[in-house]
């Protein structure tokens, strides 16, 4: 059976670049316009915290970690079909007819990286085929980072409203809303503030240079694996 593949990865980081160059843009343009006494342009900064944002750096981090996630599962993909081809010829020089056992583990493990998606679905894969845990494969910041990101990811490729308590909320508040949220965020939550230094998660997530930073993160955590 011949078929065609198409690894949606390398399509998405052309659509993140071309979103990405007119995110850069769409920052100059919201640049206020300030004139000195001598009535010549000053160059001004946007505001820090401007959530206008959002309507692009959203959608480029969804597109980041389909990205990394769809790279990454293409490897082990490639190497399993590698794999296969290699057994179905040992099969036919030892005369067999019909595919081996396993052949056919290999069929039904490379069914379950292909069509069961999800971060925590290819981190087992990854150990269980290479052995190799992305966890410990990289350094802390950018394994947090990474897990940051695909935190947000889920958040945002469902829709979902992000909820932020406006107090610190004990295990003792575990059955108040919205303590649910706190610990759904909280991993994201440390790694953005720490990173970016500000208490509120709307107004890390709000920065302008998020996007960057995680393509960055992405970047580096793909060199170590």
């Amino acid at each position: 059976m011949k078929y065609r593949v198409w690894e949606t990865s390398a399509s998405l980081l052309i659509a993140y670049e071309v979103l990405a160059l007119g995110y850069k843009k769409s920052k100059s343009i919201r640049t206020p316009l300030v004139f000195d006494e001598n009535n010549e342009l000053k160059k001004q900064e946007p505001p820090k915290h401007d959530y206008a944002n959002y309507n692009q750096s959203l959608a480029l981090l969804v597109l980041n970690a389909s990205i990394l996630e769809g790279t990454l599962r293409s490897i082990i993909s490639e190497k399993l079909s590698a794999d296969i081809n290699e057994e179905i010829e040992q099969g036919k020089g030892s005369g067999k007819t019909a595919p081996s056992k396993s052949e056919q583990l290999m069929y039904k493990f490379r069914d379950e990286v292909e069509l069961q998606g999800g971060w925590e679905n290819l981190k087992n894969q990854y150990s269980f085929y290479f052995d190799i845990s992305l966890e410990k494969a990289t350094d802390e910041s950018t394994r947090e980072g990474v897990n940051a990101l695909f935190v947000l990811r889920n958040i945002l490729a469902h829709g979902t409203a992000i909820i932020q308590p406006s107090e610190a909320m004990d295990e003792e508040m575990k059955d108040v809303y919205p303590y649910t949220w706190k610990r759904k965020t909280q991993r994201a939550h440390v790694y953005l503030k720490t990173t970016f230094g500000h208490d509120s998660f709307f107004e890390n997530l709000a920065e302008h240079a998020v996007p960057e930073h995680f393509m960055a993160v992405t970047k580096k955590f793909i060199t170590d694996i």
